[in-house]
């Protein structure tokens, strides 16, 4: 026995030592790393009780065993957590691990005192220890085997959960682990006797070899196993799950990041409390009950909200996920598109199909006038000055029109050197009068030109919509003013009834 326990126990500790070096690569290194290591710890401590050559010794080396046991214990959840996906987000759960060693030690420490952990031993025929469990022994036994079973389940559940090509690591995780939790139950209820014959150190060498090879001959590619939680945990969308009376159950370190602008107080530590409370109410009921809405946040950000409720077998609905996405630049984009689509590319003012939409819906309101522009001998500044100067004056012109319009109106170029200006709410006599000052104020703007600057004038004809007409007609009326304008000279504003606002010359 003394030969086999000593060669597991420096197996053990070798190939711990040579685990944990990969902790770079896995994070699962460090765990088996702690198992092995406990298992070299046991194994060694067997080894020693079964050669001690006093009793007092083997006492010793027999309760050296438990750092050991400890070490196992604790490395087998949290690797089976890990496996799961069930620690990433919660490291500092890593500490409760300590709580049982803390106690294994205290218990096992001061034993000679109290003798709860063990009772006292007989000498067997062959002159081993054989000692007899006390109450803290069995409790400690009970909770290892609690605190492995929920490792277990995790496995489990992480297995089902799993795409196929994970599977297999699992299985093999569950093979590994299964043949010192049997080698231990044949120490503890097999015979009596037997507690001095342990194999559990050895079958846990054994564990950790499987787990290793399992994952370097590429039983699985992947250097871990890829559970919901990590991916839940990577996205940057925030996923929140509500209980049936909107407590919070989880939430991914997006969610809490937002959870913790809206309410800083928290700090993203929101598990159990209320979402009405963490969220402010206002913002809360803008889509509680709604399946999909976008919502404004407190500090302007736009949120797209996706509600989807969860469905038992029985038909009940355990909880709620919310997923939120912070669309706020998807949204700036989405308005700079579409104002794009309404504007001319040349001028920045509307354009024709704007223009449009806005007539169809102005006509419906009193007091509508328009007032269609034509920049006075366009062809001849072209000609004269080239396309390229053309085009600043037609930016100049679209300028000063937009700088002199109030907020209800809408400047739009009409075509060419055309340009509509929509004036709601207002008659043809204060619209001509409005439209001779623009003529004015165009008039004071120069281009500069290679040939030297250049100004401009423009003529202009007025229509107020009158009863049953449609956009069409307005627009006809304003263009026949804009004809007389013209053939009286140019550089004037005509009203639709075929009185001039003012007369000027060119």
């Amino acid at each position: 026995m003394f030969v086999m326990y000593a060669v597991a126990g420096m197996t053990a500790a070798v190939v711990a030592l040579l685990t944990v070096r990969h902790r770079r690569l896995t994070e699962l290194a460090v765990p088996l790393g702690v198992i092995l290591g406990g298992a070299a710890i046991w194994s060694m401590s067997q080894a020693l009780a079964v050669v001690a050559p006093t009793r007092g010794q083997a006492l010793f080396f027999s309760y050296a065993i438990f750092p050991g046991v400890a070490m196992v214990v604790a490395g087998y959840f949290w690797r089976s957590a890990l496996s799961a996906g069930r620690l990433r987000t919660r490291k500092r759960r890593l500490l409760l691990l300590l709580v049982h060693p803390v106690l294994l030690m205290t218990a096992v420490v001061s034993d000679p005192w109290h003798h709860a952990f063990f009772r006292g031993f007989d000498i067997a025929g062959d002159g081993s220890l054989v000692l007899s469990p006390g109450p803290l022994y069995w409790l400690h036994t009970a909770y290892s085997y609690a605190l492995m079973t929920v490792g277990t389940v995790l496995v489990v559940r992480a297995m089902r959960r799993a795409v196929r090509g994970q599977r297999r690591l699992y299985l093999w995780f569950l093979t590994g682990g299964s043949a010192p939790v049997v080698g231990n139950l044949v120490t503890l209820f097999a015979d009596v006797d037997a507690q001095r014959f342990d194999l559990t150190p050895v079958l846990f060498l054994v564990t950790g070899l499987v787990w290793s090879v399992a994952e370097r001959v590429g039983v699985n590619r992947e250097r871990e196993p890829v559970a919901y939680a990590q991916v839940i945990a990577a996205l940057t969308d925030a996923v929140m799950v509500l209980d049936p009376k909107g407590r919070f159950l989880d939430v991914n370190p997006a969610a809490a990041g937002l959870l913790a602008a809206l309410h800083p107080e928290s700090r993203g530590d929101v598990i159990g409390r209320q979402w009405q409370e963490i969220a402010g109410r206002h913002f809360a009921a803008r889509f509680t009950g709604a399946i999909q809405s976008t919502v404004t946040g407190p500090d302007g950000a736009v949120y797209d909200v996706r509600v989807v409720h969860m469905r038992s077998a029985d038909g009940t609905c355990p909880g709620t996920v919310v997923v939120v996405r912070d669309i706020t630049e998807l949204e700036r984009l989405r308005a700079e598109l579409t104002d794009q689509a309404v504007r001319d590319g040349l001028t920045g003012v509307y354009n024709r199909r704007h223009l449009t939409a806005v007539l169809d819906e102005a006509v419906a309101g009193p007091d509508l006038s328009v007032v269609l522009i034509d920049v006075d001998h366009f062809k001849i500044v072209n000609d004269r000055y080239g396309h390229a100067v053309g085009d600043q004056v037609l930016v100049r012109v679209a300028e000063e029109l937009a700088g002199a319009v109030r907020e209800t109106d809408t400047v739009a170029r009409y075509g060419g050197e055309e340009f509509v200006v929509v004036l709601p709410g207002t008659d043809a006599l204060t619209a001509a009068d409005r439209a001779d000052r623009w003529r004015a104020r165009c008039a004071a703007v120069a281009v500069d030109t290679p040939l030297g600057p250049l100004t401009v004038t423009f003529s202009a004809g007025v229509a107020e919509l009158s009863a049953g007409d449609r956009p069409d007609d307005l627009l006809r009326h304003a263009d026949e003013a804009l004809y007389r304008a013209k053939r009286a000279g140019r550089d004037r504003v005509v009203v639709a009834n075929g009185a001039d606002c003012k007369q000027y010359s060119v």
